[in-house]
Parts: structure tokens; sequence; C-alpha cells
């Protein structure tokens, strides 16, 4: 088995994380316990393609320039439903969303969600 370099770090969405870790496995041949566990759970409810993740992370950062990358992922990993929910992803957050950014997140997700 090679060594891997960490490269780079970014946030990536479940659904990202479903494509890879199933590409890892399908490489490794049988997953360890941890690996299933999780691939188990992604296959339960990442339900979007990692296009279709990444396409929401981009319309929640044009919303406003404030947002952090981390929690577009968390808000695409969500998607929330109403505007209370994405009151709660926010809470911690330092930026302030005003009702019609509120809203256009929450129409965002609306897109996807099935």
């Amino acid at each position: 088995m090679s060594e891997k370099v960490i490269v780079e770090v970014k946030p990536i969405t479940m659904y990202e994380a479903k494509k890879i870790l199933s590409e890892a496995i399908t490489e490794i041949g049988e997953p360890l316990y941890e690996q299933k566990i999780c691939l188990d759970y992604l296959n339960k409810f990442a339900k979007l393609s990692p296009e279709e993740g990444k396409k929401i992370v981009e319309k929640v950062l044009e919303v406003n320039d404030k947002i952090r990358p981390e929690v577009a992922v968390k808000v695409t990993d969500l998607l929330p439903i109403d505007e209370e929910d994405v009151k709660i992803i926010f809470a911690k957050e330092r930026v302030v969303l005003d009702r019609e950014e509120i809203n256009m997140i929450v129409e965002i997700c609306a897109l996807y969600l099935r």
C-alpha cells in the first residue's frame, strides 16, 4: 500500500463523500467496519448526486458573500425546508441573514428535495 499525503483540506458534501468512499471500497475490496457503517448511512441519507450537491453549495455561497464554505456544505447536507431550519444552521455563525436571504436558501433547497 502506498503512502498518501494530504495535499488539501476542504469541506465536502455527504454526496461527494459517498462517491469517494464507494470508489475507495471498490478499490480495496472488503471495507473496514467503520467504512461499511459510514457507507450504509450515506446510502440511506445521501440521495442527490455529487454534482447536484456542488450546485447547491455554489448557489448558497452566492446568497451572501460572508457565508463560509463549511456552512454552505452543512446547508447542502441538511437541505432545510423552512426558515427555522436555516436559522438553526446559522445560529453560531457570525453572518446574519435577512429574511430574503433565508428564503432564498429555502427555495434553493426546495428545488432538490425529493
